[in-house]
């Protein structure tokens, strides 16, 4: 049986996904985007690691480029020791089937002309999976694992709200019973209610069925939720990575802090007097055209020193499985 779950697998026990030294620019006519610049991150087979950053930093474009959807520059994206970079579109479909993706908008990556049952079939039919009685009993089976009823099978996606959508989403998204689920924003379309059922149901079907996630998103109280890992990236990069517990404990970059100090409660260390008086975060991300010399957050860094401005930071072990980038740490 096909949609039946898989054993679950602990986080951690064994590497899924390691993304080395990844690239993905863009050429325009003004210049050259440095959407991601380098980026390395590794996860776990059941593992969750969650994505944070201010808006444009890339995390989108990590997440595609990882999914095959954009091409990759340079790097490599390996999925169980495979380089998915570089394989031929047949080749690449066998693997496809490992690793899937849920989109921000839960409308616009609905096909509006297709009722959810049929839906639900394609991916099977695209690989070539089951008899046309098969797919429609797995479909059913799907909607009734992502909380939703048999005879939605037979509506189309704008008679559904935008939760009841994400679900069919999920549903599609875990037809071909993936390794990895690509996450890329998908509950900041949703109302706060709505977003706490769906993220309940993904940790649910990861623990199920051993699901493994890269969790995008610019909400941090949900990533804190979810996540076993935090990357922070900032202007293409990854500036700390760490477990959860790590990262949330005792945040070593300056841009980390930042962020985390915006939202209450989130920080398992309170700040100092001396960082209560530091701004939580000042300015606007520099454009990634033009990225700044030497550390790229140096511009808005209120601890930043001449080696910051002139020399880029390697990102580097602090802990176990903890990494940061920044000369001051």
């Amino acid at each position: 049986m096909i949609v039946g779950a898989q054993a679950p697998a602990s986080a951690g026990t064994s590497l899924l996904l390691e993304v080395s030294d990844l690239v993905k620019h863009y050429i325009t006519s003004s210049g050259t985007v440095r959407a991601v610049d380098g980026v390395s991150l590794t996860i776990g087979e059941g593992e969750v690691l969650g994505l944070v950053g201010e808006s444009g930093c890339g995390k989108s474009t990590l997440g595609r480029t990882i999914m095959g959807l954009e091409r990759a520059d340079s790097g490599s994206v390996r999925l169980n020791g495979t380089d998915l970079i570089g394989l031929s579109r047949r080749r690449l479909r066998s693997h496809r089937r490992h690793v899937q993706m849920i989109f921000q908008d839960p409308f616009g990556s609905l096909n509006p002309r297709s009722n959810v049952q049929r839906l639900l079939t394609e991916p099977f039919e695209v690989h070539g999976i089951g008899t046309r009685a098969q797919r429609r009993q797995w479909a059913t089976e799907l909607l009734q694992r992502v909380g939703l009823r048999p005879e939605h099978g037979f509506r189309y996606p704008h008679e559904f709200s935008g939760g009841q959508r994400q679900r069919i989403s999920i549903a599609r998204a875990i037809a071909l019973q993936p390794k990895l689920v690509v996450c890329d924003e998908a509950v900041s379309a949703l109302d706060v209610s709505v977003q706490a059922q769906i993220v309940n149901l993904l940790r649910s079907l990861q623990r199920e069925a051993g699901l493994a996630y890269l969790f995008i998103s610019h909400d941090l109280g949900v990533v804190g939720h979810l996540a076993d890992q935090i990357a922070v990236m900032y202007l293409g990069s990854i500036v700390e990575i760490g477990p959860k517990s790590s990262i949330l404990r005792g945040p070593l970059h300056p841009y980390t802090k930042a962020l985390f100090s915006a939202v209450p409660g989130l920080s398992a260390t309170p700040r100092n007097a001396a960082e209560e008086r530091k701004p939580a975060l000042a300015g606007e991300p520099p454009s990634p055209l033009n990225p700044p010399s030497g550390c790229r957050f140096h511009t808005r860094c209120p601890f930043a020193v001449d080696r910051c401005r002139n020399d880029p930071p390697s990102l580097r072990a602090v802990a176990p499985r903890h990494k940061v980038a920044c000369h001051l740490v």
